[in-house]
């Protein structure tokens, strides 16, 4: 079996076990988002939501990047340097984190009021403010984890853990009525005791030999790394600047609004998610034994299930959006519905040609990387400056997805550059052609369905499932697809004789 045939392997294999932890978090986080959004007013829920966007972007500058660092240089350095290696990266983003969550929560006043003209908000920063520190070091102990390739314990803290912990004090905060306020607690808290456990993790999962990282080392790391704040911080701005311009231009409910549509959309993340976490270091791995082609072939091989994967996601998020809001979150929720679908197709989009910042990443094209994220978040400034005063929340969807466009579309050129070909094929091509038909029916038979949770889940079930038999029926399985098949039968002991059904119908 050759190299990327194993990776392709490896990918399917560690993602099937994220699937499953994304799946667990999004349940849970779910839950714990629909008691928030039902039991807060419109605007006490757009006034959590800011304080989650800003323990993101200080978390982010807190974090310098070394986050990614980790990702990348763990799995090349010698194990004598991985511990070494993993005590500079907490070190330097504790120096830099903690003075900032100092400022923030103890500032909270004057940020709510004069920045963002909405004294309401000002108990969410105080309390989010102090968990940056939290937030950033937990980044770094989560990529030291998946650095060293602990998928299931990367999965158990940030999917399982950190959320459970969260349902829990939300429902605290529901039992004892505590407002505002005891919902960001119960939002922050997750990040200390998620902290702990990912630290603990990481020490056990690293060897137990030690040598000191010498200067040239950690010159390479801090270089490599430091691009990624900007890297990220323009990730957060195409992504969530707008939650801050629409609490200013708009107010705290239009944002409870927005950030309903905006978490929804959020399950269709999963899917890239997920392979992108295993993927990252595969392919890392196979460029520095200077397999490129094989590299590009670990990510063919699953842009085409992405792609079907998200079109199934966008019958209940994207043509049935209001119904969902509705159904889900509540009517005063329900205009948020056409911004859900609009962020739908961007996420769709996004999760095929997302692939090509992974690809960048493993180039080690951090600079180019951060080029492409500051392209997109300067362009979702602007057009999210033009557009919410005139569009409002619907303006701010518009802006996030071109933003998408933009950052993924050139990374795309990029990396057909860089290494003379590119992951996307007809076969990624084709699901996206069928899926058109598919969605054109929905949308038509949408005023005759009944506004119900059993009724939206059904028919989006059924449309589901015909999309993908249908695909099968005209395109048929590849040979990795067969492989990746044998790979979960071998991985979860499934009988042999479901799959050889399956593969000899459409093989």
């Amino acid at each position: 079996m050759s190299d990327s045939d194993q990776a392709i392997r490896d990918v399917v294999k560690g993602a099937s076990v994220i699937y499953v932890g994304l799946f667990l978090e999004l349940v849970i986080a779910f839950v714990a988002q629909v008691l928030a959004a039902r039991y807060l007013s419109v605007s006490g829920f757009g006034g959590l939501t800011t304080g989650t966007a800003l323990l993101n972007v200080g978390a982010i500058i807190g974090g310098l990047g070394l986050a990614s660092g980790l990702v990348r240089y763990l799995p090349r350095v010698d194990d004598s340097e991985k511990r070494a290696l993993t005590q500079f990266a907490f070190s330097v983003v504790a120096i830099a984190s903690l003075p900032l969550g100092l400022l923030v929560s103890l500032n909270a006043e004057f940020v709510a009021a004069t920045i963002f003209d909405d004294p309401t908000v000002e108990a969410s920063i105080r309390v989010f403010g102090a968990a940056i520190p939290f937030a950033a070091l937990l980044n770094v102990a989560l990529s030291g984890l998946r650095g060293q390739s602990e998928s299931a314990r990367h999965a158990f803290v940030q999917n399982i853990l950190h959320t459970s912990v969260r349902l829990v004090l939300i429902i605290t905060a529901v039992t004892f009525s505590l407002g505002q306020f005891g919902f960001a607690a119960a939002y922050a808290i997750p990040y200390a005791i998620s902290l702990v456990a990912a630290a603990y993790f990481l020490y056990r999962a690293l060897p137990e030999v030690s040598e000191s990282l010498d200067q040239d080392r950690r010159s390479d790391v801090f270089r490599y790394s430091l691009p990624f704040t900007i890297t990220e911080l323009s990730s957060f701005i195409y992504r969530s600047i707008d939650i801050f311009l629409v609490l200013r231009f708009l107010g705290s409910a239009a944002v409870g609004v927005y950030g309903v549509a905006y978490a929804a959309v959020g399950f269709m993340q999963m899917f890239s998610t997920a392979f992108n976490f295993i993927g990252t270091p595969m392919a890392s791995r196979l460029e520095g034994e200077g397999d490129v082609s094989g590299m590009i072939k670990v990510y063919r091989s699953i842009t085409r299930w992405l792609a079907i994967a998200s079109v199934c996601a966008f019958f209940p998020l994207g043509v049935f959006s209001t119904e969902f809001i509705s159904v889900i979150y509540g009517g005063e929720y329900a205009e948020g519905g056409l911004v859900l679908t609009i962020l739908a197709i961007g996420y769709a989009t996004s999760n095929v040609l997302n692939v090509h910042g992974s690809l960048l990443r493993a180039l080690g094209k951090s600079k180019l990387l951060s080029f492409n994220s500051a392209a997109a978040a300067v362009s979702n400034v602007a057009f999210n400056i033009v557009l919410i005063p005139t569009l409002g929340i619907m303006g701010a969807a518009i802006a996030t997805v071109v933003s998408f466009i933009i950052r993924d579309g050139m990374a795309a050129i990029q990396i057909h550059y860089y290494a003379n070909r590119t992951p996307l094929s007809r076969a990624t091509l084709i699901p996206v052609l069928i899926s058109l038909p598919f969605v054109t029916l929905a949308v038509l038979m949408r005023p005759i369905i009944p506004v119900s949770f059993v009724f939206l889940v059904l028919i989006s079930g059924i449309f589901s499932v015909a999309y993908v038999l249908v695909i099968l029926s005209i395109t048929g399985l590849s040979q990795y697809e067969i492989m990746i098949l044998r790979s979960i039968e071998e991985k979860y002991e499934i009988d042999p004789r479901m799959l050889d059904i399956l593969i000899n119908r459409f093989s």
